[in-house]
């Protein structure tokens, strides 16, 4: 199937999900979005690898180090991160940014990512996981994590590269406002 198409049957199914299409209309949609993808396991190995670096990267970003960032993302104005501390980072200079920010506070712990499932389309590939683990939090109480996440790939060359990341929003990481 060729990328156009791909685009264009997701791009549909999206906007008909969004417009509220018919029960029927979606199903159709959603069967043509499904042929779409390549659900075989042969070129998922490269991308959950380059999950698992990613949630490497983070792990080393709680240590306080953001280096291993620049390795794992894209470095496109494309990109965009919707972290735990519910704001949205868009291009490359603002999501680097963030994690040299992240790095300095030297949360500690660690990030699992669990029950990874992926589809592929493409030079395109979305990792879902449930995020899992530990670190303290900016009132300084150690606070167990839990978020849903979302991982989207882009084959730059040989390489996969993260190009999106989206997680559930923390209250424990989202500083108050002053009152």
């Amino acid at each position: 199937m060729t990328t156009i198409r791909i685009a264009s049957v997701l791009s549909i199914a999206a906007l008909l999900g969004a417009a509220g299409a018919s029960g029927c209309a979606r199903m159709a949609m959603h069967r043509l979005a499904h042929e779409a993808l390549d659900h075989s396991g042969e070129q998922h190995a490269d991308v959950l690898a380059a999950n698992e670096a990613f949630y490497a990267a983070i792990n080393r970003l709680m240590a306080g180090s953001a280096d291993g960032m620049d390795a794992v993302w894209s470095h496109s104005p494309d990109v965009s991160d919707f972290g735990p501390d519910g704001k949205r980072h868009v291009g490359w200079p603002a999501v680097e940014e963030q994690f040299r920010a992240e790095a300095a506070l030297k949360m500690g712990g660690s990030i699992t990512c669990e029950d990874v499932k992926v589809v592929q389309a493409g030079d395109h590939a979305i990792a879902t996981c449930l995020e899992r683990g530990n670190g303290v939090m900016i009132d300084g109480k150690v606070a167990e994590l839990r978020f849903r996440s979302t991982n989207v790939f882009r084959k730059e060359g040989d390489a996969w590269k993260l190009v999106h990341h989206h997680t559930d929003p923390s209250p424990a990481l989202t500083p108050k406002p002053p009152r």
